[in-house]
């Protein structure tokens, strides 16, 4: 019996490519065997799956190079009927701000403008760290220039809630876009 478990063994160890190829073109005949819309559904969350670990095109679509994007089966995506409510990200005073941007120059904490899920953690081209949350009613918020990066993408975060921490050196820049559209800063009504 063990001459018997340790040939199959031995087979198996030998011929284990194949069996993983021959299972993946399985798998793909039984999607494409089924409904249309159940393929598709599958073969979508599996890409989603396959590209969560690549770099991939991010949420503001600017070129940046995302470290980790995540849509997996089940995630919560902010609700488009919630109304987002947006808290300036610190307390801290030394703010300079355009038109564009909510600007920082500090050593410290940063938190998330609003509540949402953590969609992108990234490197711009200028090679500065920065994440991207998704908020109800459309809305998607980036922080470029983090020092640390302290949650991972598909964290669920409330608004104050810590994200990153920054420095001194080199200046925040908070983005807020609405179904794609650069928003004013002076548009959003800020909370303490």
């Amino acid at each position: 019996m063990k001459k018997f478990f340790s040939g199959v063994k031995i087979f198996f160890k030998k011929y284990m490519t194949l069996f993983i190829i021959a299972f993946i073109f399985l798998f793909l005949f039984i999607c494409d065997r089924l409904s249309t819309r159940t393929g598709s559904m599958i073969m979508d969350n599996l890409k989603s799956i396959a590209t969560s670990f690549t770099p991939t095109t991010d949420l503001f679509d600017d070129g940046s190079e995302v470290s980790f994007v995540s849509y997996f089966f089940g995630m919560k995506a902010p609700t488009r009927n919630e109304k987002a409510e947006f808290y300036l990200p610190t307390n801290h005073e030394n703010l300079s701000s355009t038109d564009d941007f909510l600007c920082y120059g500090y050593d410290g904490v940063i938190n998330a403008v609003a509540s949402g899920v953590i969609r992108a953690v990234g490197y711009t081209a200028n090679e500065e760290k920065y994440i991207e949350i998704e908020h109800s009613e459309g809305y998607v918020s980036r922080y470029v220039g983090l020092d640390l990066v302290g949650v991972s993408t598909g964290d669920g975060v409330n608004a104050k809630s810590p994200v990153g921490i920054i420095n001194k050196n080199t200046s925040l820049k908070i983005y807020i876009h609405k179904d794609n559209d650069l928003v004013k800063i002076s548009e959003i009504e800020w909370k303490n």
